[in-house]
């Protein structure tokens, strides 16, 4: 007994079953986890090392060069980028995907473990850690205001408020920006110290060994252990006022040296929140950006912060408002309710599509059941597979809506046929399903053909398609089961036992199919009186595709489409040596400019910092929060480009305003290329002859090179021999003047279980000029000489940053593009642009990041869509026993694409690689039709039938169930290509697009096409001659 006959015999157990996998399937959607995209990280290990007051040039020679060349040996290795900065090397070292990201952590560690003795002494120990670019970004971002100083606030949000948002499941990390960190100084006269021979560094260190809290061990009694323990911490300021310092001239207290003093660290950056709603402007906040675990949901990290703030507000008496100005939440779950409804609204327009074919309500409850049954049940697999709930899955769900019933109609159309022809429910329920099975089966097989592969390419690709890929083929081998099943099971028990007249409008619409079904005959049976006329009908289509793929070039492809996720960010550079007052006054006028836009709802301004990698009292970012999208006419991309011009007249700053997506597959801009070479100012010159090239190139935008001089620097190199001869060290020196300039830090002042540094420096006063500098006091055995004695000073220009790519010095140019450009016409145009700058011998212009990126997702999809043709292929020669019907078959693939040109013409439709998944999608939908077509005239020819005979019938008989089973698909992703939903319509709508151009294309044309094919075929075998004479007589 087959499944068929099984599930109309035993009704009860089969229901039962499918309920089952309807239970599960509820059960699993509802501990799903929910993100905005899947998990696409790949193995990323950090290196960052702290060498204090080092310059760039000296990070990247004595730290970055050393550290790469170790790392660069790891097998799996995919890329290795390296910043050396002031002070500071950061190296990123990225593997490929697949590469184990503890593995890759521990092998980084013991390379580096090889040449730490080879580093400089003063470098700090490299910190070396694994990084997730996803979960590093910020998912909400919380402003801090309070009535109290900026100092107490920022001690009150790193401690009290931290810790508890930290509490919260799920987050990793609570960074704090703005407001002042508290510090204890202890500034020094320089004429004291030059008098009584102190230096910076020898207080600093009786500091440290005066504040000191040491276990002393245990002494065993009796009858017990007592530990014993050395408690010399300083208790209070005063204690630290009144330490005594031993001098040339005798004991004296620190407070006779110079002042201690309760203060905050140097303000380098400064928070400003600008809230247009509630007309507050607030130039001490302090922000904390919640970062959440790798593992954790966005959307349970979110809910369990806010549920928090009250309490927190609360336990401070009011004396502190928390505010969320960003949070990911609201967006995800838009995303996915969006698209969600999409899958909704294509289940009710395929239904309305059946009731008018099926005209009756019976028959349409029976089809459009297969499709809740196969969503849901899907679910009920995800969650083994880890699949969560996220754009890409619901997206693939979305698109199989008008997949999922196109089984069950073909099924159901077939029982009809024989339930007209007299039979019983039960026997048409069993002969209308077996009969097709073949057919269904094969055209259900070539969609989990086509998607397999998709889902198992490699590489950071296949791990962002695999959700989309397997949804749909997990979706598609249910509604095998249902169309089997429940399909045959509802119309042997629901049908009518009798068929029954129609009524007014059922008569009417069977009319109508009628003339369509004659219309369609008529025009078949006209095309297979001569050879000729098949053969022009292949060679017009064959014309008509030619044409199509020509008009190809027109077309614009992108990487990915931006998602409008309602924030817009603009970067600020002020010319090297700028003050952060300076800044900050740039930045006024700069913030008013913008709120003068109706569509900005806040402005959020970071002084001193531009993102980890750039942090300067010169530079800026202006995070920008809009109106949500349905409240406002443009999207962020327009509002971006409209303030781009509305800041270009700001003298002397360098901005760059982006609209920021919430789906990023690559990192950088649109345009993003690396020019790498052996020398610095050979790379500075022709980065700066290429940024003013591309600039000229039409749609280029806010176009930027990441290096550039940095600020002046004054130099102090040592006179070795002056320094010999008075006992002192290079480094001594070097100290020395860190501590009159920075401050020395060597202990931590406690109180109330909290820690601060204790910094001695020299008082601000004595530091005004380059004289003081030159005067500074260095002590040694010879008495007290100003630092300009041991040491020749000068001034001199280097670099604020180095960055090299795989060990080769690298320069970042990068460009954001105008609304109305895509990526691919306008790289074209920079490379064409790029071209006419001849570099030097050793010098190259690569591509990077987007640019990257984009080639080779093209690559991929192609080389995916080739294997999806390959295995359709094999996979319908093994089903129909036939070498040359699958190629006929496989020619309705071409048909579709010329659908899907026009169509993006027709749109201004961009392709990407989500427009790109649908093109592979429709190689396993189109292929349907022609399916359908052939099994039956295979059929009709077993019979007896001849040629011609058995077109003419086939063809008019599969016209109904080929265009329900197409309508139904079009009207599935119609939602999706109308953009209907406020969250990632941007992303979804190509994809709509492309698929309903494809399948309107190749089924219009594979209703002529196939039965031409086939005719010019066989009408030239003398076989078929011979073995359908009188067909063949006829039709001559």
């Amino acid at each position: 007994m087959n499944a068929v006959d099984l599930s109309i015999k035993r009704p009860v157990l089969t229901i039962m079953v499918l309920l089952a996998f309807v239970i599960f399937g509820i059960l699993a959607y509802v501990s799903l986890p929910v993100s905005l995209f899947p998990d696409m990280s790949g193995a990323m290990v950090t290196i960052q090392t702290i060498y204090p007051g080092a310059s760039p040039q000296v990070v990247e020679t004595q730290l970055t060069k050393k550290i790469e060349d170790q790392v660069f040996a790891i097998g799996d290795l995919d890329s290795i980028t390296s910043y050396s900065m002031d002070s500071a090397s950061v190296i990123t070292a990225s593997f490929k995907f697949g590469k184990d990201e503890n593995a890759a952590l521990q092998e980084v560690k013991d390379k580096v473990e090889v040449i730490i003795a080879d580093l400089p002494p003063d470098a700090k120990r490299p910190a070396i850690s694994k990084i997730d670019i996803a979960s590093a970004i910020p998912v909400m971002q919380i402003v801090l205001e309070g009535d109290m100083d900026s100092t107490e606030l920022y001690t009150l949000a790193s401690t009290t408020i931290g810790d508890q948002l930290s509490q919260v499941s799920g987050v990793g990390s609570i960074n704090l920006s703005g407001g002042d960190k508290r510090e204890i100084t202890v500034e020094l006269n320089r004429a004291t110290v030059f008098e009584r021979a102190v230096p910076i560094e020898q207080i600093a260190g009786l500091l440290a060994a005066a504040n000191l809290e040491l276990p002393g061990g245990s002494i065993e009694t009796a009858d017990q252990d007592i530990p014993v323990r050395f408690k010399g911490e300083f208790t209070s300021l005063e204690e630290i006022s009144n330490l005594d310092v031993p001098t040339t001239e005798g004991v004296f207290k620190l407070r006779q040296l110079g002042d201690v003093r309760d203060t905050h660290t140097v303000v380098r950056e400064r928070t400003i929140l600008l809230d247009k709603g509630a007309g507050t402007r607030n130039e001490g906040a302090i922000l904390l950006s919640v970062v959440k675990n790798p593992t954790a949901n966005s959307l349970d990290v979110i809910d369990g912060v806010i549920k928090r703030i009250p309490r927190i507000e609360a336990e401070s008496g009011g004396h502190i408002r928390l505010k969320v100005i960003q949070e990911d939440a609201t967006f995800i779950r838009n995303a996915v309710n969006d698209t969600l409804g999409n899958v909704v609204l294509g289940i009710i327009f395929t239904a309305l599509v059946l009731f008018f074919f099926l005209h009756d309500a019976r028959s349409t409850l029976i089809v459009a059941l297969a499709m809740p049954f196969s969503v849901i049940a899907t679910f009920f697999i995800m969650k083994p597979l880890g699949i969560g709930i996220n754009v890409l899955s619901l997206m693939g769900l979305s698109c199989a809506t008008g997949t999922l019933v196109a089984n069950s109609v073909v099924v159901l159309e077939n029982i009809f046929r024989y339930k007209e022809q007299g039979l019983s429910r039960h026997e048409s329920a069993s002969r209308g399903t077996r009969e097709v099975m073949l057919a269904v089966f094969a055209s259900t097989l070539t969609n989990v053909a086509v998607f397999v592969p998709l889902g198992n390419m490699g590489g950071g690709m296949g791990k962002i398609l695999s959700d989309f890929a397997f949804t749909i083929v997990i979706s598609t081998v249910f509604s095998i089961i249902v169309s089997f099943t429940l399909t045959p099971l509802m119309a042997s028990r629901i049908l009518p036992a009798t068929v029954k007249q129609d009524g007014p409008l059922g008569r009417k619409l069977e009319s109508l199919f009628k003339k369509w079904e004659d219309l369609y005959g008529r025009s078949i049976s006209f095309l297979l009186k001569r050879k000729r006329r098949s053969a022009l009908v292949v060679a017009v289509v064959l014309v008509v595709f030619i044409l199509s793929i020509a008009a190809f070039p027109l077309l614009n492809i992108e990487l990915m489409a931006k998602s409008d996720g309602g924030k817009i960010q603009v970067d600020v550079e002020l010319p090297q040596g700028s003050d952060l007052d300076a800044t900050a006054a740039v930045l006024a006028e700069i913030e008013e400019r913008l709120a003068a836009y109706t569509e900005v709802e806040t402005v959020l301004t970071a002084l001193g910092s531009m993102g980890s990698m750039t942090q300067d009292v010169s530079v800026a970012r202006v995070d920008i929060a809009l109106v949500p999208k349905k409240e406002r006419t443009r999207s962020n991309s327009d509002i971006a480009a409209a303030m781009t011009a509305t800041l270009k007249d700001i003298p002397g700053a360098a901005i760059r305003v982006l609209p920021p997506s919430e789906i990023v597959i690559s990192q950088g801009a649109p345009i993003d290329l690396y020019l790498q070479g052996t020398d610095n100012e050979v790379l500075q010159d022709l980065g700066n002859r290429l940024k003013n090239r591309i600039e000229k190139v039409p749609g280029a935008m806010n176009v930027m090179m990441n290096s550039k001089a940095g600020k002046t620097e004054l130099l102090f190199e040592p006179n070795r021999k002056r320094l010999s001869e008075d006992g002192l060290t290079v480094q001594a020196v070097a100290v020395s003047l860190r501590a009159a300039v920075d401050g020395l830090v060597t202990t931590t002042y406690k109180e109330n279980g909290q820690e601060y540094d204790i910094r001695v420096k020299l008082a601000d006063s004595a530091l005004t000029d380059i004289e003081d500098l030159r005067n500074i006091p260095i002590v040694s055995r010879a008495g007290v000489n100003p630092l300009s004695w041991y040491a020749d000073i000068r001034f001199d220009n280097g670099y604020n940053m180095i960055m090299r790519v795989n060990r080769f010095r690298t320069v970042e140019i990068t460009s954001e593009l105008l609304p109305g450009y895509s990526q691919s016409s306008s790289l074209s145009a920079v490379m064409k642009a790029a071209g006419e700058i001849k570099l030097p011998e050793g010098y190259t212009l690569k591509q990077t990041g987007m640019s990257e990126a984009m080639g080779d997702s093209i690559v991929d999809m192609l080389l995916v869509f080739v294997i999806a043709v390959l295995l359709v292929y094999m996979l319908l020669a093994a089903v129909l026993e036939s070498i040359i019907q699958p190629l006929f078959i496989l020619a309705t693939v071409p048909l579709s694409l010329i659908g899907v040109i026009v169509g993006c013409l027709i749109t201004n439709t961009v392709l990407n690689v989500v427009s790109m998944l649908g093109i592979i999608m429709l190689v396993g939908v189109v292929v349907n039709n022609a399916i359908l077509i052939l099994d039956y005239y295979n059929k009709l020819k077993r019979e007896g039938k001849g040629v011609q005979e058995a077109l003419i019938k086939a063809c008019p008989t599969k016209l109904k169930p080929i265009l329900m089973s197409n309508i139904a698909i079009v009207l599935g992703m119609l939602p999706m290509a109308l953009g209907i939903g406020e969250s990632m319509a941007e992303i979804r709508q190509p994809m709509g697009v492309v698929i309903i151009g494809g399948i309107i294309s190749a089924t219009f044309l594979t209703l002529w096409l196939i039965p031409s094919l086939e005719y010019v075929r066989t009408s030239r075998s003398k076989l078929n001659v011979q073995a359908n004479k009188e067909g063949i007589n006829a039709a001559n």
